[in-house]
């Protein structure tokens, strides 16, 4: 069928409106669709190189980086500082972020390596009930260190350690809970506390792990091989050190030790104006600024001329001394 010239331009008409509706709609919604938002970033500390399990993390293994909110772990570190001198609980690969649970505070629970202080050695020690405070001494307490070995017929007993650090009681490297106490008012009016433990039952004192100098570390191993060992407890804030001779048994009950068990004056060293003054200073070499005079032996006043007697015997002269 043909359509007149009318009709032809009555139709491309009406597709034109349908044309122009359709774009009026798509532009509509598309203005009434919110813009998309900037999505929020934060900054997260992250490894800049692989750090092997149970090592502290220093300042050189960490960097920041920026990640969307939505991504970045609930727990993640944001500064260098919360990461610095932590333990890394397992393997860290460059670029992970760090996060509380991955890098943890030194604790035992790595290792005691990590809770000895710097410059200190942990040394172990055998006990038993008594000579460890009756199970009253646990980790972070301080204690002296008392010795009692045999000196020929005498007993002795000697402090020889003061205001040292307990890092373990057996294997056990932190204080027991506290326990739990119920009161009167929870369990009704005019009814008596209650306590309930909530700690396990307390082992036997085996061991205790001390820390000490390396020069410390000697004198206990020595004093645990020759004689026995005891703990004395220290109130948690007195770190006062104190000067005090050693007890014997005979002193202790006030008599007088044995001829043979009286210990001898120790020889002192000489000092070295000392052994100047007794064997003058080596031939050929200087002598210290200030020493000479003291090095100087002291002059020696001149021997006086003896007395003599003349004797002449016919042509004979002879010159004698008296007796």
């Amino acid at each position: 069928m043909k359509l007149s010239r009318r009709q032809a331009f009555g139709v491309a008409a009406v597709i034109a409106l349908v044309v122009a509706g359709l774009v009026y709609f798509v532009l509509t919604q598309q203005a009434r669709r919110p813009a998309p938002e900037s999505q929020e970033m934060v900054t997260v500390l992250v490894a800049s190189q692989d750090i092997p399990s149970f090592t502290p993390v220093s300042a050189e293994m960490v960097g920041t980086k920026e990640v969307a909110a939505g991504e970045a772990p609930r727990d993640a570190l944001t500064t260098a500082e919360q990461a610095i001198g932590r333990i890394a609980q397992a393997q860290v690969r460059t670029g992970d972020v760090l996060t509380r649970t991955l890098v943890a505070p030194r604790s035992a629970d790595a290792g005691l390596t990590f809770v000895i202080p710097p410059g200190m050695r942990a040394v172990t020690v055998a006990l038993d009930p008594i000579s460890g405070v009756g199970g009253f001494v646990f980790p972070n307490d301080r204690v002296d260190v008392l010795v009692t070995f045999q000196q020929g017929d005498v007993a002795i007993t000697k402090t020889i350690l003061q205001n040292v650090m307990v890092l373990a009681i057996n294997e056990e490297t932190s204080r027991p809970k506290p326990a739990r106490t119920t009161t009167g008012a929870a369990q009704g009016e005019g009814a008596e506390a209650k306590t309930e433990s909530t700690a396990p039952a307390t082992e036997q004192v085996k061991s205790a792990t001390l820390a000490v100098t390396p020069d410390e570390a000697q004198q206990l191993i020595l004093s645990a091989f020759k004689g026995a060992v005891h703990l004395v407890l220290r109130p948690r804030d007195d770190e006062s050190i104190v000067s005090l001779a050693g007890q014997s048994d005979f002193a202790l009950m006030g008599l007088e030790a044995p001829e043979g068990a009286r210990k001898e004056p120790e020889e002192r060293e000489m000092t070295q104006a000392e052994m100047i003054a007794a064997m003058g200073w080596p031939p050929g070499y200087a002598q210290p600024p200030g020493q000479a005079a003291a090095a100087a032996p002291a002059p020696q006043p001149a021997p006086e001329p003896a007395e003599t007697v003349e004797v002449i015997r016919g042509n004979t002269r002879e010159v004698v001394t008296p007796q």
